[in-house]
């Protein structure tokens, strides 16, 4: 950032990781322990740290996800020892920084001592969790390469070493970030870094930021030769800067110390690789190379530390996004530095970055002068294309990342709430956004965090992170911290958390899909002409009220105007969020037109008022069909083509007549397009009245009508019988006085029967064709029946009789008024009726009895045909209580029947006294006594006295008194605790009605001593 401030802690951390010799092949990646060394110590890892999937399924199959399903390796981890600047052990850079399948590029290396080397190429992805697979591995021999001095003006170092080994990229290598791990034959260790790229349209495009790599690499990295972009790396003479610094850095030389600067990077890589993403690499020199390509993605990914910037590539940046290509920061610091891009010595274009840093050093004045983006004379501020730029450096560890705005959509479904912090992912450089200098062009700007934190001279600051839309629709999104990869991968600092990666996913998947639709927008106007069309204008926004341009949803369109003149637009696409259509509805009032996605669950209804077309035509109605000379009202309506009444009409109608001695309206005038008029015509049959413009002769309408005549009687004729549930016909002829048939009778003609059953069928209320008319009637009840047909408008009505029969028996009816008496006869009687309940005088079957009393004794009749469907039996019950007598034809088991009956059971006949067997002297004990006819029914009619006696002879003996049953008793009484005995050792007890000494009976009781 500033000269005098160390670059990153991460490099003290990448580098203690790389060393780490338990992280070979095959280590748990779960912990890194001394790269954390230099850092705070971290929580425990916890699900809330587990990976998130995105919102939206990454494609089932890509390069990306295709390489992925490869095994993956650690063997990129550097290990021990490192061959150092100083000693140059093992150190190596290559020809170009990026390459194409087919593209042959050179590693140049030096050993020292000069001795045999391994090259070991590995690409970085996700790999299962190990985060590299080897792709090649190379056997070389190595040289000492000549030391690499300064330029004493401009301070570049160039190496110009002799090549090692050429390598021409195989078509199977996937685009993305590649390590060549050189390890020579004594075991030391150094890292090169290239990018292979496939050029091809993936919907995002990584820039890797090797720019800024380049600015702070200060190889050799040896106390005093090395030179960067910055003075407090930088050793040896002073440069035309005016301090040790260089204003060039080449290409041509190793990376210092280990090689290898891509910590944020290389979590961020593993992190989208993991979700599946379909991206593609480049490095920023292929921006400033080609700036124009970064349109055939969807999205440009400036990941890790990217602060220097050549004009091609912010131009090309502002162009993309111009062109809808949405635009991701995902560090802090980008573009703060302008640079520009010279060959190498021996012409090889874009090897050598150039930066003075400073207005009045640079021999090249104006646009294009290497200085701070947002000083003059450049004067093109970071924030007017990322929303916010760098502010500071943190003093000490990171700091917390504190959420703003958390009701928009970037935070969707990851539980935020304004105030709510993620640990440790503020630093080390931070943006924010600067009120001094003028931010984006957009109306949606939104500061997305706002996290305090120390910088490194002791001032208080606030870093931001923001999102705008811009107006080609494209989003355009800064984290505000160089740790924002921290928060998706905790391969080395264990800070991932599944909140930064819902945002991160919600982030991407808006810029394949655009943002989760929250509204559908729709302009209307507020009145419309029937059957004139209008333009309607809907917008897919987001929860800002942004138009989506990505959206790519379905649009369908409805209207409460059912009518089928009404014209929506068919189901529709919108072009980047938005569209205009056409709607013609076609019913005057107040009518809606909605527009809704089905797939989003979204739905918008707007009102609109509809007023009426001009009148084409009339239209005239009346109440029904009028009599022949008698006056009736009808209406006149002056429509338009779609029947909406025209209020505006102002003409005058003409009416006329098929009926030319009809009384008709004269020349009138409507009111609101309407009026009521009165005719009367004078024929018969069809007529019609025809309503005429006077002056616009089109504007016309006809009121067709069945003009009823007068008939003097309506002529029923039914026949004479018919079976009930029969159908017959009915005929009604409406006569005149003459006895002629009415032909042009129009009447209508109900019916009524003095038969009013259920089954009864009667024809509806019915015109006569030509005065004439034939119905069909069923009626249900036998004997002598009436149909009247009438014609109430008329006074007519004429009623006919018909003797109606009953249909074939379906069922027997058994009846008795008696109430049998048990040995008793008693008399009922059978009848064979029809499904209506009327008697079939014609049944001639046989009828077998049978009874659910089944005791000795039972009389029923023997099998019986009746006479006139009917007949007197008579029966004999023995079992008292509920029994049945059923009757069944003999032959049509169908016909049956059941008579219930109650059975009285017949005088007492005998008494039964129950006593215990054995009782205790002087101890009172329960007797009862029941009264039962002849059949052993319970004589529950008995109503005598019972007398008790017994044979103890002492004065002390208790008996029940006398008691005479009541109907209560229904013919048993229980005496409780109503007999004493006190003689022992047996005595009698007995009970006797005291008129009938028949009914009696004693028992022995056996008394003994207490």
């Amino acid at each position: 950032m500033a000269a005098g401030i160390v670059r990153s802690r991460s490099v003290v951390i990448l580098f203690t990781a790389l060393l780490v010799p338990s992280l070979a092949a095959g280590a748990v990646l779960a912990h890194a322990p001394a790269a954390l060394a230099a850092e705070p110590s971290p929580a425990a890892p916890s699900a809330a740290r587990l990976p998130v999937g995105p919102a939206t399924p990454a494609a089932a199959a890509n390069p990306i996800t295709v390489e992925n399903q490869n095994p993956g390796s650690m063997g990129w981890l550097l290990g021990s020892p490192v061959g150092g600047d100083t000693a140059n052990q093992m150190k190596g850079y290559w020809s170009a920084v990026s390459a194409k399948a087919g593209d042959t590029i050179t590693l140049y290396a030096t050993t020292n001592p000069a001795q045999a080397f391994t090259l070991d190429i590995y690409r970085m992805g996700w790999y299962g969790g190990a985060g590299g697979r080897l792709r090649l591995t190379v056997a070389l021999t190595g040289i000492s390469q000549p030391p690499c001095t300064p330029d004493a003006t401009t301070g570049m170092i160039a190496c110009g070493w002799t090549g090692s080994y050429s390598l021409t990229i195989p078509s199977d290598w996937v685009s993305g970030m590649y390590l060549g791990l050189l390890t020579n034959a004594a075991g030391y260790r150094n890292n090169t870094i290239f990018v292979v790229r496939d050029d091809r349209p993936a919907p995002f495009l990584y820039q890797q930021g090797i720019n800024t790599d380049q600015a702070y690499n200060n190889y050799p990295n040896d106390g005093a030769t090395g030179k960067s972009l910055y003075t407090f790396n930088s050793y040896g003479a002073n440069t035309v800067s005016g301090q040790t610094r260089a204003v060039k850095v080449s290409f041509d030389r190793p990376y210092k110390d280990f090689g290898f600067d891509q910590v944020d990077e290389i979590e961020f890589i593993r992190w989208i690789e993991r979700m599946g993403y379909d991206v593609t690499y480049q490095t920023d020199v292929d921006t400033h190379a080609n700036p124009d390509a970064l349109k055939n993605h969807k999205a440009v990914l400036s990941v890790g530390h990217d602060e220097y910037w050549s004009m091609e590539m912010r131009n090309g940046f502002e162009s993309a996004r111009d062109a809808g290509v949405s635009l991701a920061f995902f560090a802090a610091d980008a573009s703060e530095v302008q640079v520009r891009f010279e060959p190498s010595a021996d012409g090889v274009a874009n090897r050598v970055v150039v930066c003075y840093k400073d207005a009045v050093l640079d021999p090249v004045q104006g646009p294009t002068t290497t200085t701070k983006w947002r000083l003059p004379p450049v004067n093109r501020p970071e924030q007017t294309m990322r929303g916010v730029q760098v502010v500071s450096m943190v003093n000490g560890g990171n700091a917390n990342f504190v959420v703003a705005n958390s009701s928009h959509w970037i935070y969707a479904g990851t539980g935020f709430k304004d105030g709510d912090s993620v640990p440790g992912i503020v630093g080390y450089e931070m943006d924010s956004f600067q009120s001094s200098y003028p931010g984006p062009n957009s109306t949606s700007f939104t500061l997305l965090s706002s996290s305090p934190f120390t910088d490194y001279a002791g001032v208080p600051q606030v870093s931001n992170s923001s999102i705008y839309l811009a107006p080609s629709g494209a989003w355009v999104w800064s984290s505000g911290t160089i740790s924002w990869s921290w928060g998706l991968d905790g391969f080395w600092h264990q800070r991932n958390d599944v909140r930064i990666q819902q945002t991160s996913v919600n982030l991407l998947n808006a810029f394949i899909n655009g943002a989760p639709l929250d509204n559908l927008f729709m302009t209307v106007p507020t009145t419309a002409v029937a059957g004139q069309p209008f333009t309607i204008d809907v917008t897919a926004a987001d929860s800002l009220g942004n138009p989506i341009a990505q959206y790519g949803g379905t649009v369908h369109f409805s209207s409460s105007d059912a009518a089928t003149a009404a014209k929506l637009p068919p189901d529709s696409k919108l072009t980047k969020g938005q569209g205009s259509f056409s709607v013609t509805l076609a019913t005057a009032g107040s009518q809606t037109i909605t527009v809704s996605d089905a797939a989003a669950a979204k739905t918008t209804t707007v009102p609109i008022t509809v007023s009426a077309a001009p009148a084409s035509r009339f239209a005239l109605a009346t109440g029904g069909n009028p009599t022949v000379g008698t006056s009736f009202t009808f209406t006149a309506a002056a429509q338009d083509p779609y029947g909406n009444t025209d209020p505006t009409y102002t003409g005058t109608v003409h009416f006329t007549s098929s009926d030319t001695s009809a009384v008709l309206p004269p020349n009138s005038t409507l009111t609101n397009g309407q009026g009521s008029f009165s005719a009367t015509l004078t024929k018969a049959g069809s007529q019609t009245i025809v309503a005429t413009d006077t002056v616009t002769a089109a504007i016309t309408g006809t009121l067709a009508l069945n003009v009823r005549g007068t008939a003097a009687s309506l002529d029923v004729v039914v026949p004479a019988t018919a079976k009930a549930g029969t159908a017959f016909s009915v005929a009604v002829t409406a006569k005149n006085s003459d006895g002629t048939t009415a032909t042009g009778y129009n009447g209508t003609v109900h019916f009524t029967s003095s038969d009013t059953s259920t089954g009864v069928v009667l024809p509806a209320d019915s015109p006569l064709t030509n005065g004439q008319g034939t119905f069909s009637a069923t009626l249900a009840k036998a004997g002598a029946q009436t149909i009247t047909a009438a014609d109430s408008n008329n006074a007519l009505s004429t009623t006919v009789t018909v003797a109606v029969s009953a249909a074939s028996a379906t069922k027997l009816v058994l009846a008795s008024s008696a109430s049998p008496v048990a040995g008793t006869s008693f008399g009922f009687s059978v009848t064979a009726q029809d499904q209506f309940g009327n008697t079939d005088l014609a049944y001639a079957g046989t009828v077998h009895f049978t009874s659910s009393d089944t005791a000795t004794g039972v009389v029923l009749p023997a099998d019986t045909m009746l006479s006139n469907g009917q007949a007197t039996l008579a029966a004999t019950l023995i079992k008292s209580g509920a029994q049945t007598i059923t009757g069944r034809d003999t032959v049509t088991a169908t016909i049956t029947g059941t008579l219930s009956v109650t059975v009285r059971a017949g005088a007492a006949a005998s008494l039964t006294l129950d006593a215990p067997a054995g009782a205790k002297s002087g101890q009172a004990f329960t007797v009862s006594v029941t009264l039962k006819d002849q059949y052993g029914n319970v004589a529950t009619g008995y109503r005598g006295t019972v007398h008790f006696a017994t044979s103890d002879p002492l004065p002390t003996a208790v008996l029940p008194g006398d008691y005479t049953f009541t109907a209560a008793d229904a013919g048993t009484h229980t005496f409780t605790q109503g007999v004493t005995l006190w003689t022992i050792p047996s005595q009698t007890v007995s009970a006797t009605d005291t008129v009938n000494a028949s009914l009696t009976q004693f028992k022995w009781v056996n008394v003994s001593l207490l």
